[in-house]
């Protein structure tokens, strides 16, 4: 997402929601050549209690000291996801880096995964900590991040089938998302977090990513 954009969704959304934790998060949100500029939309926004930006750390060594000074002068937090081959010095340079700034710093190990697809009832839904990570995309709020693009790229359902547009956003049609008990689109194909362990890997390709992810013929027959 671009800065306009972001811009342009904050203005709306921050009329009608709070939340305690704001964070800019991807994919890999230190590939994007304007996240600190971001960072300072989504804080002036004073949409949340605090902001900051989750990482799997990879490129952190080359951020520059616009990026600690943001994270410092706001009190903004750096989350890093420490996959198994994340070279250690990484979190001892964040971590001397927050140390340096003054800002928090929380590595997480990650050893493993859950299982992403499970075809079902929706039933999934129930229970599942996706569905309280709201998600601002584009010019639409979901209420869970996967339902972003599930329903597109592995369904053949339109794009926005589990999100309601931002523009023109009212408490009531936010209310009424955020309350509701019956399951997504996506919910029918998304293991919810359920299932056994899967050793932690790094796929070598989409289909091989896939694969392990349970994404089967029959999933979406």
């Amino acid at each position: 997402m671009t800065p306009e954009v972001v811009r342009r969704d904050l203005d709306t959304m921050k009329n009608h929601l709070k939340v305690k934790l704001f964070m800019a998060q991807g994919g890999e949100p230190t590939l994007c050549k304007d996240l600190v500029e971001i960072l300072g939309i989504m804080y002036d926004s004073q949409m949340a209690k605090q902001c900051g930006v989750l990482t799997n750390g990879t490129l952190l060594t080359r951020m520059g000291d616009d990026l600690w000074e943001m994270l410092a002068t706001r009190k903004m937090e750096l989350r890093m996801s420490v996959y198994p081959d994340l070279d250690p010095a990484i979190v001892s340079f964040a971590l001397d880096m927050g140390q340096k700034w003054g800002f928090f710093v929380r590595p997480q190990t990650i050893n493993s995964f859950k299982p992403l697809f499970l075809k079902n009832d929706g039933s999934t839904y129930h229970g599942c900590p996706w569905n309280r990570c709201l998600c601002i995309h584009e010019g639409f709020f979901y209420i869970c991040p996967l339902s972003t693009f599930f329903p597109k790229q592995f369904m053949g359902l339109p794009e926005h089938i589990d999100g309601i547009p931002i523009e023109g956003i009212t408490d009531e049609l936010l209310n009424t998302m955020l309350q509701r008990q019956h399951p997504l689109e996506t919910c029918k194909i998304c293991a919810g977090t359920r299932g056994p362990d899967i050793p932690w890997s790094q796929a070598k390709s989409k289909k091989e990513w896939m694969d392990t992810a349970g994404m089967t013929p029959e999933l979406i027959a």
